[in-house]
């Protein structure tokens, strides 16, 4: 028989979605509103895929329960299969063969040897930045809540932050909190690592520990490309309209925050809404972009995007070789990205298709707005989530479970070491191309 790690992906993000539905569903998970599936499938839906899009106000419709509920699957949704793998090596002393399979495949790992150490470095480093972030975040909101409301929110908005997924209490987001810098860049910043993917945050690490001269070439990648689309979202928020005419700080503040959160978070400290249409049409490439593989943050990844780039590049120079930081890529790897990068936008278009097509009564842009949000596990909205059809939710639905499963799924798919190459090559022909 056998064995699948792409099937086992799938499981385990299924089963969380399923466990998750059958928790919110019970009437300890409600505060208020009358029973809903679909409200409780979207919701977990969104929780394990950290997507962060919810059709109520989950500070209003659940309860403690239920709230605590949607913070372990957020958790545990965005951490993935790492977590649960290193879980089982804690307890049982091992990682099996088809969780190495597993970890090879998602992570581009070359060799067993030190897997184990890496991933629990990795799960080490995860619940000391969320527990320093919980911590700061407790006394930044102590200034306006009681100490146990202030505890009970750093935890939640630090996991939440980390794991790059957009819930939160308050109606309006994190608008109310405008005019606080130090919540503003605390977010940020967990945003910005969980972002990163874990095996860069471990290489850094090492690389400072050991006095290392070179950082791996995926890192330089992640944090290169993270920088360029990060400042280039700073400079756009910066000069747009939503912001003119607040003072300086303000506007570097909240430019920077929505930098940094909309491409992967879905928190925003400026109502999106107030942004022209201009702003909302970069908002979804910076959306589509994600951050890095391997985090938990969602798009087509920055890695993706480099590799498409100098596949280009190299095209339009007519080089045979794909280079990068003066190292050469694998041709393989480089058509794996274009796969993804041509897969990503052709689902995301085919959603909207179909949504602008149920739901005539909204803008497309709005609809495509949403549908990039979803398959890129953004969380961002014009507010029209609450507003959609059934029909409108359920592919919403299935978009936030392609988005976060369906790019793993390929690569574990196209890479197949021990797979029998084709014997049979047909005679070459040319098509006229441009």
């Amino acid at each position: 028989m056998n064995y699948s790690p792409a099937k086992t992906l799938i499981l385990f993000f299924l089963g969380l979605i399923i466990t998750g539905v059958l928790l919110l569903s019970l009437p300890a998970a409600r505060s208020s509103g009358d029973f809903s599936f679909i409200t409780s499938l979207f919701t977990s839906v969104s929780a394990v895929c950290v997507t962060g899009l919810s059709v109520v106000n989950i500070g209003e419709y659940y309860s403690t329960f239920g709230q605590i509920v949607i913070l372990i699957l957020v958790q545990l949704g965005g951490i993935g299969y790492m977590f649960v793998s290193t879980f089982i090596t804690l307890l049982f002393g091992k990682i099996a063969l088809k969780d190495r399979r597993i970890m090879q495949d998602i992570f581009d790992i070359s060799s067993f040897s030190g897997l184990k150490k890496l991933l629990l470095k990795a799960v080490f480093f995860v619940l000391v930045i969320e527990f320093t972030g919980a911590v700061v975040l407790t006394f930044i909101f102590f200034r306006s809540f009681s100490f146990l409301r202030s505890v009970y929110l750093g935890i939640f908005y630090s996991i939440a932050a980390f794991c790059n997924a957009g819930f939160g209490f308050f109606c309006d987001s994190l608008a109310g909190f405008a005019n606080d810098p130090a919540l503003l860049y605390v977010i940020s910043v967990l945003v910005l690592i969980g972002g990163l993917g874990f095996f860069v945050i471990v290489d850094i690490y090492d690389t400072y520990k050991e006095k290392r001269l070179r950082l791996w070439t995926h890192t330089k990648v992640v944090l290169s490309i993270s920088a360029v689309i990060t400042f280039f979202a700073f400079i756009l928020f910066l000069f747009s309209g939503a912001l003119r005419g607040h003072g300086l700080f303000y506007s570097i503040n909240n430019a920077f925050f929505q930098a940094v959160s909309a491409r992967t978070a879905g928190f925003y400290s400026v109502p999106v809404n107030l942004f022209s249409e201009f702003t909302d049409a970069i908002l979804l490439f910076l959306m589509s972009a994600g951050a890095a593989p391997g985090s938990t943050a969602g798009g087509v990844k920055v890695t993706t995007l480099a590799l498409v780039f100098i596949f280009v590049r190299s095209v339009l120079k007519g080089d045979d070789d794909f280079v990068l930081f003066k190292r050469r890529i694998p041709a393989g790897i480089v058509k794996k990205a274009l796969a993804v990068f041509i897969i990503f936008f052709a689902s995301i278009a085919f959603f909207s298709a179909i949504i602008v097509l149920l739901e005539s009564c909204l803008k497309p842009l709005t609809v495509v707005f949403e549908v990039v949000s979803a398959f890129a596990t953004a969380g961002l909205s014009l507010g029209i989530t609450a507003d959609l059809s059934v029909e409108g939710k359920v592919l919403i639905i299935i978009a936030m479970i392609a988005g976060r499963i369906g790019i793993l799924t390929l690569l574990i798919l196209v890479l197949d070491p021990v797979g029998k190459k084709k014997r049979i090559r047909y005679p070459e022909a040319r098509i006229l191309v441009g």
